[in-house]
């Protein structure tokens, strides 16, 4: 007889039940939103899977003319084959305490935007041939179903080793100071801040709350700092471009009121060019 689970995990459990098929939805619109009608980037190379015919060129091997496709004209076909090897990318979700900030009901927190844009990437890349892992929780996944087993990961937690070939694409706000980004060449790192994170539009007395153990600050007139804090804001993201660009890695940077398709499209087509 099976046993019921017990009531503290069946509420979390409904709750993750409930979550999947949105999240899917949402990153496979995503995905097509930014990369409209992609099918794949097939290329020829070693396989054995039949690509295509081309033109024998001097250097070709010879034992790959097709004699039966040639010999309905007066050109040498060579019989190319597609390219089976498939690139292993790693998605990870840089988990900190202030992904859950959101300064405006009506905007995605940065945790929310985050895990939506992994999703939607993965989903892109999936459709493209390419193997995908969440970094440290999954090995990497192809196929159909690769998609909804990468989302009930990142729901669900597990623990998989990283494929130290595989390129990486971080997602996070990056708010510590000297990141260091180490990974085999290639990747990404996409650093997404929330608008008043940005432009600091607080006026008045406040009193901004630390993190964990971190002591409140006061601020007798908090836009007196608007413009130090822009400054200094702008040069955090500078030297966070930096570190990525040191470990050959693109940086690419979102703000949570902006459309998440363009910076969808723009990741798309760094890692092609990778």
């Amino acid at each position: 007889m099976t046993r019921a689970p017990p009531a503290q995990l069946v509420a979390p459990a409904r709750a993750l039940a409930f979550l999947l098929p949105k999240l899917i939805l949402d990153a496979e619109r995503l995905a097509f939103i930014a990369a409209p009608g992609l099918h794949g980037r097939r290329r020829g190379g070693p396989g054995d899977s039949f690509w295509q015919f081309r033109d024998w060129q001097n250097g070709d091997d010879a034992r790959r003319i097709d004699w039966r496709r040639s010999a309905r004209g007066e050109r040498l076909y060579f019989k190319e084959r597609e390219w089976e090897a498939q690139a292993s990318v790693a998605l990870a979700l840089e988990d900190t305490p202030g992904l859950d900030y959101q300064s405006q009901t009506a905007l995605p927190s940065k945790r929310e935007r985050a895990v939506l844009l992994l999703l939607a990437m993965a989903a892109i890349l999936l459709r493209a041939g390419e193997r995908v892992a969440l970094a440290g929780i999954t090995p990497p996944f192809s196929g159909s179903h690769a998609l909804t087993h990468l989302v009930s990961a990142l729901l669900n937690g597990g623990s998989a080793p990283h494929e130290p070939r595989a390129r990486r694409i971080r997602f996070g706000e990056f708010l510590q100071p000297d990141p260091s980004f180490t990974s085999p060449p290639g990747g990404a790192v996409v650093q997404l801040l929330d608008p008043a994170e940005c432009d600091f539009p607080f006026t008045g007395r406040l009193i901004f709350e630390g993190m964990r153990n971190e002591p409140p600050i006061e601020a007798a007139n908090a836009a007196a700092w608007r413009d130090a804090y822009r400054l200094r804001i702008q040069a955090h993201r500078e030297s966070i471009a930096q570190s990525a660009h040191k470990s050959a890695q693109t940086y690419l940077f979102h703000r949570t009121d902006h459309p998440p398709a363009q910076l969808l499209a723009a990741l798309y087509q760094a890692m092609l060019r990778q």
